[in-house]
């Protein structure tokens, strides 16, 4: 392999199955579903899509089924944007996985996640000699932790940063169960419900204070740089050398949260890989850029039709 890469993505590669209702049903009811759209999802499937239309060189790595229509179109998808697929790995037994959503009218998602090959990625999927031509590598959610500990240990052995945006699969599988995978990264994004599941805090509303507070433990696994995306509110960063919050886009109108985070984390990324330098002025950048593609994607239905090229952002 003698591509350099600016990232590489590690995670589920999924279809997400969108229905638009007025109301998400209560128990044993029914809702008439207005519209239904088929797209490529997927937490790490969706930030690798998003960093190479913003102009980064974009590889993924993920389980698919080796054949059928939902393995094809993500796979299409991701060449209409030049992610290299060349690392992607597939099953014979497992069938590729798949989201099914319902989204109401205030923007308001119910997800059902089906892994299916994408949780039988292994470790034995993951080389040194792969991740080793790349300047980022990227982790996010993906119940099977065996492949991301395997990769977090090769980037930090090769002095490659790893970032992981870990999604409710894995943060709710509990902080000792993490806790090597933790060990292994240099910066960790995450929601508001994430940070709170995560460290167990039983306030209910999260603040920059409390954030400080609690982020000591996360701190004393060699964490560098961690990031709370707080919605409305913005992001925040937290380094032993400072934080800052980051207000989020003005808009009229959400549409779909579907994907804001990955596009964050594109965003992030795509601001670290100019200087790959993490003091506190540069990630105050990087978070400026993650909510710039995080308040485009929510404006669209779907993680992906709402972001900005890389002239539009090279413009912002």
């Amino acid at each position: 392999m003698v591509n350099i890469f600016d990232v590489i993505c590690i995670g589920a590669a999924l279809v997400d199955i969108i229905a638009q209702v007025v109301r998400h049903p209560f128990d044993d009811d029914e809702v008439f579903v207005s519209d239904l759209t088929i797209l490529s999802g997927g937490a790490a499937a969706n930030t690798a899509y998003v960093c190479a239309k913003i102009g980064l060189s974009t590889a993924f790595i993920g389980k698919l089924g080796e054949n059928g229509t939902f393995s094809e179109k993500i796979i299409n998808d991701f060449k209409e944007v030049s992610v290299d697929t060349r690392l992607i790995k597939y099953s014979r037994e497992y069938s590729t996985g798949s989201a099914y959503v319902a989204l109401n009218q205030k923007g308001e998602r119910r997800i059902y996640a089906y892994s299916g090959a994408a949780n039988y990625l292994s470790k034995k999927d993951i080389s040194e000699k792969e991740l080793k031509n790349t300047k980022i590598i990227f982790l996010s959610s993906l119940r099977n932790l065996e492949p991301l500990q395997i990769a977090a240990e090769i980037g930090k052995s090769n002095n490659i940063p790893v970032i992981l945006n870990p999604g409710m699969l894995i943060v709710d599988q509990g902080f000792t169960k993490i806790k090597k995978l933790l060990e292994k990264i240099d910066i960790l994004i995450l929601s508001q419900r994430e940070y709170h599941t995560l460290l167990n805090i039983k306030e209910n509303d999260l603040n920059e204070e409390l954030i400080i507070k609690h982020s000591k433990k996360l701190f004393f696994l060699g964490i560098r740089v961690i990031v709370v995306t707080l919605g409305e509110k913005g992001s925040f960063f937290i380094t032993k050398n400072g934080n800052g919050l980051i207000p989020s886009l003005e808009l009229d109108k959400i549409v779909d949260t579907t994907g804001a985070g990955d596009a964050f984390s594109a965003g992030f990324m795509y601001g670290l890989v100019q200087s790959m330098i993490l003091d506190v002025d540069h990630l105050r950048t990087y978070l400026k850029i993650g909510n710039y593609l995080a308040g485009n994607c929510i404006q669209k239905i779907g993680a992906r039709n709402g972001i900005p090229n890389s002239i539009q952002l090279e413009i912002f």
